[in-house]
């Protein structure tokens, strides 16, 4: 019998596949065509925004900042040295300067959160606003320490006529006990008041009142071309230290001449030719009243008091009154607003914006103290003063 070939017992297909690929198993052949992956294809990741935007939060808090503190530079330019010599800063003269404090305000509370380097660059316009352009004033001479000698208390007030409520400012009257008051548009309509000046002496002629505890008599009345009306008057009041002069002023209020004023007044000059002939004709006014007032000639003291229109910033005031000193200025507290208190809708009442009632006094006289009224018994607060006269030298 023949021998069989050792693999004869394997079928055919068996021996061809070991044949051909004797080393290889089924389970270690790679698949020729993989399957598709279940896994979508990787995208590019979006770059977060948050660093970018606060980068550039940051970088338009400096720029705005920066440009916040030239527009207040150039505010107080305006406000402070050019005033009434350009149409413009006249008519900002004579605007609220509170809400000059908003951008400040809201870039120092921004920087706080942003950028906090830049805080003090904020701070420091809010100071500018708040100090100088809102003509903030603190007593540093009077803190040095008073003089000695008798007091002399003034109070001045534009009344309205009694338009308003006296009794309130009888009420502060009775509260200060005055031994000078001096009124304007006082024509007629004070009758709360008199009893308050029963037995003093006094002046009155036209809108002005002068009166007193000490004997007073009149020197002079003054009339001007320039709006064809009286703008002062002059008295001499006997006082306790001897005679001194008061003059009772009341100047025209720029408002007339605003009031041609419109919106594009910059653009196409509409009302600055009017406002310019009021200026030129209250410039006039108040150069030939400043010569009335004038201690030339005079050698007793003097008191210049009244409605003056002005703020003591204003260059109409810089030009003809630097020479007396202003009483709020070197005694007072604050702002010292007297005026207006109503009439506005846009404006809280009895919250007044501007300074343009005051007491001036001539070298004879120290001031130990300046304050404002309170209440709005008339458009224009009471100015009080404490004054002492100096021993002759």
């Amino acid at each position: 019998m023949s021998a069989r070939p050792l693999n004869s017992s394997l079928p055919p297909e068996s021996a061809t596949l070991a044949t051909v690929s004797p080393d290889v198993s089924p389970s270690n052949t790679p698949p020729s065509n993989p399957p598709p992956s279940s896994s979508p294809a990787p995208t590019m990741e979006p770059v977060p925004q948050g660093p970018v935007i606060v980068k550039w939060t940051r970088r338009t808090l400096v720029a705005v900042s920066i440009l916040n503190l030239l527009a207040v530079l150039t505010l107080l330019v305006l406000l402070c040295f050019v005033s009434e010599q350009w149409w413009f800063s006249l008519a900002l003269s004579y605007l609220p300067r509170a809400p000059f404090l908003l951008p400040s305000l809201f870039l120092t509370a921004a920087a706080l959160l942003l950028r906090r380097r830049w805080v003090w660059v904020n701070l420091f316009s809010l100071m500018l606003v708040a100090g100088p352009i809102m003509g903030l004033r603190v007593p540093w001479a009077a803190w040095v320490g008073p003089s000695t000698g008798e007091t002399l208390t003034v109070v001045t007030c534009n009344i309205r006529s009694g338009k308003q409520d006296l009794t309130k400012i009888a009420r502060e009257l009775d509260e200060i006990s005055p031994d000078v008051v001096i009124l304007q548009e006082a024509s007629y309509g004070f009758k709360e008041l008199l009893p308050l000046l029963e037995g003093w002496s006094g002046v009155h002629r036209g809108e002005y009142l002068v009166a007193s505890r000490y004997p007073v008599k009149l020197r002079d009345i003054c009339r001007v071309d320039a709006f064809q009306r009286a703008t002062a008057i002059l008295c001499e009041i006997e006082g306790p230290t001897g005679p001194f002069l008061v003059c009772d002023v009341h100047l025209t209020t720029a408002r007339h001449g605003l009031t041609h004023l419109r919106v594009d007044s910059p653009l196409t000059g509409a009302g600055v030719a009017q406002l310019d002939v009021r200026q030129d004709l209250r410039e006039r006014e108040s150069l030939e009243t400043r010569a009335f007032a004038s201690q030339q000639g005079f050698k007793v003291p003097l008191l210049a008091v009244g409605d003056f229109n002005v703020p003591t910033s204003s260059s109409l005031f810089q030009k003809y009154w630097h020479d007396l000193g202003s009483a709020f200025d070197a005694a007072g507290f604050g702002y010292g607003y007297t005026s207006p208190c109503s009439d506005h809708r846009r404006w809280p009442d009895n919250t007044p914006w501007l300074r343009i009632d005051h007491i001036l006094f001539s070298s004879q006289w120290d001031v130990e103290r300046c304050w404002i009224g309170r209440t709005d018994g008339s458009d224009h607060r009471l100015v009080a003063a404490r004054l002492r006269l100096n021993a002759p030298r």
